[in-house]
């Protein structure tokens, strides 16, 4: 569920070198970037603004969470070539975007386009903390996938081998702002997964990530 006024980019497809140069010179782009045609923006959104996480569809449902890329909004132009300083609410865009560290696949299987054009597996790009976790059952098993690979990384950074679920669901509340009931469902979902076992007592920890 996205919050309202949350930064979303909707990407319908790559652009083609031959329709970006029908309004913009310059279609060079190093091997982590590309020009995509944009759909028409629920909310404004500025030029180098920045997402991590990627949505597929029209539900939006969640594909990958935070902390494996992130995405920066370079450059924007309107449907006539003129250069936006933004994206303005309500517009069509064809932009220039760039992927940290490369680009991910499902942006890589998007669809090579001459122009705008509707696109019902389109992916969206937009900011976790603009996500809320406030979802029903029958998606809390693919949520649980996602999150479990960010929130191993950082117990591991923090050498935390070990943690109690309060530990758990607060660093979730933190990163996802999930209410506590889905955190705790979330974590139901990783121990039955057998990704999140019981150590002695109230103490938690994860299991290793190799089938992610």
């Amino acid at each position: 569920m996205l919050r309202e006024k949350a930064n979303i980019l909707t990407i319908q497809g790559k652009a083609k070198k031959s329709a970006v140069k029908q309004i913009w010179p310059d279609v060079a782009t190093d091997a982590n970037q590309g020009w995509f045609f944009i759909d028409y923006a629920v909310n404004e959104v500025a030029l180098n603004a920045k997402f991590d996480v990627l949505l597929e569809g029209e539900s939006k449902q969640l594909i990958s969470g935070p902390g494996s890329f992130s995405v920066k909004l370079l450059a924007c132009l309107d449907q006539f070539g003129n250069k936006l300083s933004h994206i303005p609410e309500g517009y069509k865009t064809l932009c220039k975007l760039e992927f940290t560290p490369n680009m991910p696949t499902a942006i890589k299987k998007l669809p090579l386009l001459d122009q705008w054009d509707y696109n019902p597996q389109a992916i969206s790009v937009a900011d976790h903390r603009d996500i809320e976790l406030a979802t029903p059952d029958f998606v809390i098993t693919d949520l649980a996938r996602i999150v479990y690979v960010e929130m191993k990384s950082t117990f591991d950074k923090a050498h935390k081998n070990t943690f109690s679920k309060k530990d758990f669901v607060t660093r979730l509340e933190s990163v996802y702002h999930t209410h506590a009931q889905n955190g705790d469902r979330i974590l139901e979902s990783l121990m039955q997964l057998g990704k999140v076992t019981r150590k002695s007592g109230d103490l938690l920890e994860f299991a290793e990530s190799e089938n992610y």
